[in-house]
């Protein structure tokens, strides 16, 4: 499961200009559910979705939320409760706070890091409760308009697509930001428990862990090739054959422009954190 970890940290970028006319392909309310599976082995399930938007600071951001958790046979030896969350500026595709409470086996971290992008800074704190509850903290210097591995999976989803094309973006994990690179490499049809869809295959190039994949490791993202990219299929390589995560189940939200979905947050009593 620690090989393909939710975040299809995997992803994308584009100019400074296009993130200036940032039109978001995605909406507060969507979820999606996939099947962990290892062969034909179901080892667990991970939704992935848009719950809320919130306030970090006076930045209202789309909180963006992904869990996982083994079952069946995968549980009886090795337990997973993953928790990974990206609040992302609805204004700019930037990071505001990523964190995560990992739980897989006998490792167990918290962690959190707050992304100050007028002073360009970043503040981590980290607390290993597999190590008597070992706690540390770091400060550093982060580029404009970083993402975290996270968020830069809905921002590549919100970006036109074209086979043939590939895109950067700098992203932000721990203590690091480094270079990601993807490949949009062909269209091809493919057939999930939720249906039939017309995707592109992404393949991004990790030089750190992201979500669902460990660095080192070739994975494959399927994202529908309509105005959503909504990715269906993500497939791993690990040390014997390949972890998947397939789309069983969608929650869609009706469509709204990102306006209309702003004008209903500012309505609200929005949660600040």
């Amino acid at each position: 499961m620690k090989k393909i970890i939710f975040g299809l940290g995997i992803v994308v970028a584009a100019a400074m200009a296009a993130k200036a006319d940032f039109q978001p392909a995605f909406q507060e309310g969507e979820n999606l559910t996939f099947a962990i599976r290892w062969g034909v082995i179901t080892g667990g399930y991970a939704t992935l979705g848009v719950p809320s938007i919130d306030l970090i600071g006076q930045e209202p951001a789309y909180h963006i939320l992904s869990e996982a958790r083994s079952t069946g046979v995968v549980e009886t030896f090795y337990k997973v409760r993953d928790r990974n969350e990206a609040w992302m500026d609805t204004g700019s595709p930037r990071s505001l706070r990523y964190s995560k409470r990992i739980s897989e086996g006998k490792y167990k971290v918290d962690q959190v890091v707050d992304l100050d992008h007028e002073a360009r800074t970043f503040h981590m704190t980290e607390v290993r409760h597999d190590k008597n509850d070992a706690k540390e903290e770091k400060k550093g210097e982060i580029p404009s308009n970083v993402l975290d591995v996270l968020s830069s999976l809905y921002y590549i989803r919100s970006m036109p697509l074209e086979v043939g094309k590939s895109f950067t973006i700098d992203v932000h994990s721990g203590d690091k930001t480094w270079p990601l690179l993807v490949n949009v490499k062909k269209l091809e049809k493919i057939k999930v428990k939720a249906g039939k869809f017309l995707c592109y295959r992404v393949e991004p190039v990790l030089r750190e862990p992201g979500i669902f994949i460990s660095k080192g490791k070739k994975m494959e993202v399927w994202m529908t090739a309509d105005a959503r990219h909504m990715p269906v299929l993500m497939r791993s390589e690990i040390f014997i054959g390949h972890v998947s995560a397939e789309l069983v189940k969608m929650q869609m939200p009706d469509a709204r422009p990102a306006a209309q979905q702003m004008a209903g947050f500012m309505r609200a009593r929005p949660k600040t954190l």
